[in-house]
């Protein structure tokens, strides 16, 4: 069965280079202020995840 991809939702890049992640995505992945997300490339795709470090 093939996978099928579910966008959950977009954000426009701002002029300092920052997004907002949408609240349906932040709620998802349990982030909560101050959290640290990770961008991991592969093959040519992005993907976040929430981090178990803290600063």
């Amino acid at each position: 069965m093939k996978n099928m991809e579910k966008i959950l939702g977009i954000s426009k890049l701002t002029t300092k280079g920052q997004i907002t992640i949408p609240k349906n995505v932040r709620e998802l992945l349990n982030l909560k202020p101050g959290d640290i997300i990770v961008f991991v490339e592969k093959n040519g795709e992005i993907t976040i995840r929430r981090s178990e470090l803290k600063y």
